[in-house]
């Protein structure tokens, strides 16, 4: 006679189910915060060495720093060469990238009415290397909608003070070694972009250019809307401005990094830092107000706010 085996019972099998149910329900959140912290880890690696750019920059160029993005003239002007070509109105990231040797798109476009090879135009083509791209949010290529924002109003604020004179830069050009407090002066970071003057339940998701979109990217209440700007904590809107100008419309950083943003400082170095931190107010509903500190930003390590004076 054959020997009887012994199956498992229903209620041990249920057990098992259970346990390795526990298990996981364990075991998957410290994965998602080992995995998330690794981005965050790559996304500092990644402005660590835009920070090494933007030095090279200033040695390339007087000791002058990057611009935000230079200005429209026309269709046509203003060009900058960069690594890979010519480019019509690069953003800094471009411009810093030619000291890098790392091109940021595939076909720079010297104009505005013409598009690259893939059907993007002059002054919205897709960043084509992922060291200027965040990876918590790789979709984020569109070179005016981009996860990285400039201290533009301090350390570079290109835009023209009067339009027929495209030499009248607002803030521009800044000396490296006219800011006092380098160590602690921000530079760089993961920007929100103009989602940051909206609340939270009102904030749309990324919005990009492709062709063929039936959106173009412009939504002021959708995340990396003008990413590429990033506005200090406090705002004067009579005597200064914001990324939306004449509209009360602000970007700010995005806390995307387990509820921080990566900050590369203007030394160089890289850290994780609350909006609170940093020296931005955020109201109950999420909105960033224009009121803050400013001493992480400004060029004399205070508290004063950019203005327009000529």
């Amino acid at each position: 006679m054959r020997p009887r085996r012994r199956a498992f019972t229903l209620i041990e099998l249920l057990v098992v189910i259970a346990i390795l149910a526990l298990i996981v329900s364990i075991l998957i959140p410290s994965l998602v915060a080992a995995r998330n912290q690794a981005k965050g880890a790559v996304c500092l690696t990644r402005l660590r060495t835009l920070g090494q750019g933007l030095h090279l920059y200033a040695n390339d160029y007087a000791d002058a720093l990057p611009p935000g993005r230079m200005p429209q003239v026309d269709n046509d002007q203003i060009r900058v060469r960069i690594a890979g070509g010519i480019k019509y109105r690069p953003t800094f990231l471009a411009m810093m990238a030619f000291s890098l040797g790392l091109p940021t798109f595939e076909d720079p476009q010297a104009s505005r009415s013409t598009n690259d090879r893939f059907g993007e135009p002059g002054d919205r083509q897709n960043y084509s290397e992922a060291a200027y791209l965040c990876p918590e949010v790789p979709d984020w290529r569109d070179e005016r909608n981009g996860a990285f924002g400039y201290n533009y109003q301090f350390l570079g604020n290109s835009r023209l003070r009067f339009v027929d004179d495209p030499s009248s830069y607002k803030n521009w050009p800044v000396k490296l070694a006219s800011i006092r407090t380098p160590a602690s002066c921000a530079a760089v970071a993961d920007s929100m972009g103009t989602a940051a003057s909206f609340a939270r339940n009102n904030r749309r998701p990324y919005e990009d250019n492709e062709p063929g979109n039936s959106r173009t990217g412009r939504s002021t209440n959708a995340y990396g809307n003008e990413g590429f700007n990033l506005d200090p904590p406090k705002i004067d809107l009579a005597n200064g401005e914001a990324a939306g100008l004449e509209e009360e419309i602000r970007t700010a950083p995005h806390e995307r990094h387990n509820k921080k943003a990566n900050v590369l400082w203007l030394d160089g170095h890289g850290s994780a830092a609350s909006l609170l931190t940093l020296g931005y107010e955020v109201d109950p509903e999420g909105i960033v107000t224009f009121e803050g500190r400013n001493r992480l930003f400004s060029r004399t390590g205070s508290d004063d706010a950019w203005l327009d004076e000529p």
